[in-house]
């Protein structure tokens, strides 16, 4: 009686082991399923890239990021510097929160508005005279430690992080829907006022656990359905901040790009490790051993999605 079940079993246990008679490859491993996993890629590069632009607000990044930590971190690295310590500004803060409001209604990614509005004019809109004034974007990042880490690590940015010309500071950080994808812009803006102003001391606590209860109209970003009831504020004296705590997406592109490229890079790891290994024991000599050349391809095709997708942008 013939029984084709140990054949079947010696079947399937080659789609992961390479084949001793026909020495070639796992199935897995095999020119079509290297096709097939670039094919995948590349399915989900363009899924990540278009349908925010089809169906905007699905994909996004999610973050937890606070005005009080952004400010802490920026005058550490100020102090690790000998620099003195910058201090909150109302209307810097008004002027940043402003500028962010204007980069979702009119869609860019930039510091020079489509309409040809500068930093400086957000500025002055809020009756701030400066001597010096400054300027840094950071969009789609996690926390506040990385938005600043960014900063200090680009020599422009850094350049403001420690320039002695500035005595004030500004923080807006605002969600709402740039390019298809939900993400928290961070706006900081550096001043010095031309005459003496009061420099307002930051209550931290207060910053974080204040909550505003009524919102009004011109806060708004895109519209109140989309604005998170965490809206934090509060005025003292001089002192204005405005931040909120990230709504969730649908999907986060984040931990998308993470799990899907540690996922399929363990696995295909995993397979060559065990081709290397069982040819080892078995002697196999394949004629399709192009190891190196099979690993460099889709190192490629993955380092390149991760670096398109690379969410935190600095500006």
């Amino acid at each position: 009686m013939y029984n084709s079940l140990p054949i079947e079993k010696y079947m399937f246990i080659h789609n992961f082991l390479p084949h001793p008679y026909h020495r070639s490859r796992a199935r897995l491993l095999s020119h079509k399923a290297l096709l097939v996993y670039n094919v995948f890629l590349i399915l989900f590069f363009a899924f990540t890239h278009y349908v925010p632009k089809i169906y905007p607000g699905i994909l996004g990044y999610a973050s937890d990021i606070k005005i009080s930590e952004l400010l802490n971190l920026t005058n550490k690295k100020r102090a690790a510097s000998g620099l003195s310590e910058l201090n909150i500004n109302n209307e810097l803060s008004k002027a940043a929160y402003k500028k962010a409001q204007d980069m979702f209604a009119k869609d860019y990614w930039a510091h020079v508005s489509p309409d040809g509005k500068e930093p400086w004019d957000f500025i002055l809109a809020e009756k701030y005279d400066y001597s010096y004034a400054g300027e840094n974007l950071a969009k789609n990042f996690n926390t506040s430690k990385e938005v600043v880490e960014a900063w200090f690590s680009s020599p422009s940015h850094k350049d403001n992080l420690l320039s002695k010309n500035y005595d004030e500071i500004g923080f807006a950080v605002v969600n709402g829907t740039l390019d298809g994808y939900k993400t928290t812009l961070v706006v900081q803006m550096f001043g010095r006022p031309r005459t003496p102003s009061y420099l307002a001391k930051v209550n931290e606590e207060s910053i974080n656990e204040k909550i505003l209860e009524s919102v009004k109209e011109e806060s708004v970003v895109e519209n109140s359905a989309e604005l998170p009831k965490s809206l934090e504020t509060e005025t003292n004296g001089n002192l204005f901040t405005l931040s909120y705590i990230s709504l969730p997406s649908v999907i986060d592109v984040s931990t998308a790009q993470k799990v899907v490229g540690l996922t399929f890079g363990g696995f295909i790891t995993g397979l060559f490790a065990l081709d290397v290994w069982y040819s080892k024991r078995k002697a196999i000599p394949k004629f399709t051993g192009h190891t190196l050349a099979h690993l460099s391809i889709l190192a490629i095709t993955v380092i390149g999605i991760w670096l398109a997708l690379s969410p935190g942008k600095i500006l």
